[in-house]
């Protein structure tokens, strides 16, 4: 019971900490152009590989956030397109190792 009851609590505050680095991001280019794409992406099978490819992704300029699937094989990613396109994040999961389909 305390193990699952710390399991919701690193959850919880995995989430927060993601929702606190994109307002972060936000607010550091207010005038930045955010955009939100959904890439079809094959190759995922666990949540390793949803953070993989979180972890790559993050490493562009200009990404707010950065959410995946495994289950339902997307990935999607708000960013500035001033900064970063969606060729760059395509590069970014293929060069992880996963397959890019296309967008959603």
């Amino acid at each position: 019971m305390m193990l699952l009851f710390a399991a919701a609590l690193l959850a919880g505050c995995n989430t927060a900490r993601e929702n606190k680095d994109q307002a972060a991001a936000e607010q550091q280019n207010p005038s930045a152009e955010w955009v939100e794409v959904t890439i079809d992406v094959g190759g995922m099978t666990c949540d390793g590989c949803e953070k993989a490819i979180k972890a790559s992704v993050d490493k562009l300029d200009g990404i707010a956030e950065v959410e995946s699937s495994h289950e339902e094989g997307w990935t999607k990613v708000k960013y500035d397109k001033s900064r970063t396109s969606v060729e760059d994040i395509e590069g970014k999961i293929t060069e992880t190792g996963y397959t890019v389909k296309g967008e959603l």
